[in-house]
């Protein structure tokens, strides 16, 4: 007969189970609920919004008068609760199970009123977020635990108040999703501190980074921040790369050493910044993106500029 696990092994089997099959498990299993809430619950993915919840691949919907469960777009459950906040609890309360921090890879939150459903003291510990407007992650915030920060990846729009905003100015990656009409300033580009900014749905010239570039020569500051605009239009491509080309055509580069997947016959740049760096503006596809089309500008020391 099979010795049963001792409480380590019991533990490193539960903190690496994937969360749905755990509760599923966890709730079948009196013996070991009491041990659940004293081990981390680590979740790939957590989506909240205003009437829907998603538990990695777990869809939970909030109707009028009960929930519906749907996995693999399949529905296999409905729940009646006395209201929609007695739903959301009990809900929230099966996966928390009295835990103070859960760790989330990937937390989107598209909740802008306070979500009285989640305990005040829970924590989650997250790698990367999609917020996608300023009031989502001020919401977001108080439910973060501050050991998340910076973060590794923050997806949003480009809103006025986001360039003012710390955890958008430190996350390591920064997504912006450029939907709107507005410009994004040299100004707003200035007060970025990330490792890099990507600009995603660019349709039009929208983002003043030529000007910064600009910026950077006349004041010799090198900011220190890849930029990468991203596109999936031809016309867009050609009309920012003509654009280099006409601002800084005397710096025009092979850019050879450079381990890139070039867009064949697309003009590359060197660009001196100060002594100590320059900046490399060139345009490539990305087969991880279905061959999206991407300009990059990406500072880098001097010696490695050569």
């Amino acid at each position: 007969m099979p010795l049963p696990l001792s409480y380590p092994g019991l533990r490193c089997v539960l903190e690496h189970l994937e969360a749905v099959k755990r509760a599923h498990i966890i709730a079948r299993a009196p013996g070991l609920q009491k041990i659940d809430k004293l081990i981390p619950l680590c979740l790939e993915n957590l989506f909240i919004d205003s009437d829907e919840m998603t538990v990695n691949k777990l869809l939970i919907e909030y109707e009028k008068d009960g929930v519906k469960f749907e996995m693999n777009r399949k529905n296999f459950s409905r729940k009646r609760f006395a209201s929609r906040k007695d739903k959301m609890k009990k809900l929230i309360n099966f996966f928390t199970c009295g835990r103070s921090i859960i760790h989330v890879d990937w937390l989107c939150w598209h909740d802008s009123s306070h979500p009285n459903f989640l305990d005040v003291d829970l924590k989650f510990r997250v790698n990367s977020m999609e917020a996608l407007y300023s009031r989502h992650v001020e919401t977001a915030h108080p439910f973060i635990d501050p050991r998340s920060f910076p973060l590794k990846t923050l997806i949003t729009i480009p809103e006025t108040s986001s360039f003012d905003n710390q955890i958008v100015q430190l996350a390591e990656t920064l997504i912006l999703h450029v939907f709107t009409h507005r410009t994004l300033t040299v100004e707003d580009l200035k007060k970025l501190n990330n490792k890099t900014v990507v600009f995603e749905y660019c349709i039009s010239s929208r983002v003043d980074i030529i000007p910064l570039v600009r910026y950077q020569i006349e004041t010799k500051k090198d900011i220190g921040t890849t930029f990468v605009i991203s596109t999936d239009g031809n016309y867009f491509l050609s009309e920012k790369l003509r654009e280099f080309e006409q601002t800084f055509g005397e710096y025009r580069s092979d850019l050879d050493g450079v381990n890139e997947r070039f867009i064949p016959e697309s003009s590359k740049f060197l660009i001196p910044i100060n002594n100590e760096s320059r900046i490399q503006v060139y345009a490539i596809e990305d087969p991880e993106e279905g061959g999206q089309w991407k300009i990059v500008i990406k500072p880098v020391s001097d010696i490695l500029g050569l």
